[in-house]
């Protein structure tokens, strides 16, 4: 065999084996997106599992406190009221934040300045959709703690949360 017929060999098998180790560092990124959609869905079902838990918590709360709840999840496009309830002839717009942890602060400083805005906006959008003249309109805050090893939860209830702001 010729040096030259060696080297155009070599190189064909040196092609074929480059060609190979691409297709496999291919199917091992297109593995590694599979189990990052597949991790990032299970972390999104997690975290609205946990979410609609402290739903539920506080809806039991409020009601033991003698309030109606009226709405769940109540959307329009100014946004989402976790919890809408009845609190004698006033109106409550009860926001709820669900942590397993303080890892990303107190979940009532999620509350921010700008979804106080929207909320507002909110409020007059239930109001005419559900003819609502008269009430008072309050809002009030809703922290909840999740202790998954154990599943206690532990509440925080901020009412009339934005009356001196």
């Amino acid at each position: 065999m010729t040096a030259q017929k060696l080297a155009e060999r070599t190189a064909n098998a040196a092609h074929k084996v480059s060609a190979q180790h691409s297709n496999k560092e291919e199917a091992q990124k297109a593995k590694r997106r599979m189990i990052s959609s597949r991790s990032s869905k299970e972390y999104q079902q997690k975290r609205r599992r946990l979410g609609q838990r402290g739903e539920e918590i506080a809806c039991e709360f409020l009601v033991k406190h003698e309030m109606k709840i009226l709405d769940r999840n109540w959307r329009c496009s100014y946004g989402e009221a976790d919890v809408i309830a009845l609190d004698g002839r006033t109106l409550v717009f009860c926001e709820v934040k669900t942590r397993t942890g303080t890892k990303f602060g107190n979940p009532a400083e999620a509350v921010t300045f700008k979804k106080r805005e929207r909320y507002h906006k909110l409020v007059n959008v239930y109001r005419s959709r559900n003819a609502i003249k008269h009430n008072s309109i309050r809002f009030d805050v809703i922290s909840i703690f999740v202790d998954e090893t154990n599943r206690k939860a532990r509440l925080h209830y901020v009412r009339d949360a934005y009356a001196n702001n």
